[in-house]
């Protein structure tokens, strides 16, 4: 691998560890740990959609996020991987807009997570 390659490499995994450790930080101080999370999520993916592109992907990749996600999520082992991968692909495929807006997904991402907050009907 060059040097190019390398450093490359270097400031994708600086990104990665980066962008996950602040949504799981993110997580652990919020009363709703599974809303804090994906709204600092959400912040950080608006401000570089393309690295957010990137950190989704190897996110799919990393089985240790997996586990600590699906403690987070809670329920059924199975039924958390299913929502958090159907989260990650809505996110994904939100990425690849022109102009992605996550923040406006935030209900739906919350439902597929399993964790949407009711609306007072008025």
């Amino acid at each position: 691998m060059g040097h190019a390659a390398e450093a490359m490499a270097a400031a994708v995994d600086g990104c990665y560890a980066n962008a996950v450790g602040r949504a799981f930080a993110a997580a652990d101080e919020s009363a709703d740990p599974v809303r804090g999370g994906i709204e600092a999520a959400i912040a950080m993916a608006e401000t570089n959609p393309t690295a957010a592109r990137a950190v989704l992907w190897r996110l799919l990749g990393d089985s240790q996020a997996w586990e600590m996600m699906k403690e987070i999520l809670g329920g059924q082992e199975i039924q958390a991987t299913l929502r958090i991968g159907a989260a990650i692909h809505l996110a994904l495929a939100e990425l690849t807009s022109p102009a992605p807006q996550l923040h406006r997904l935030l209900p739906e991402l919350m439902e597929w997570l399993g964790h949407r907050q009711l609306s007072v009907v008025e």
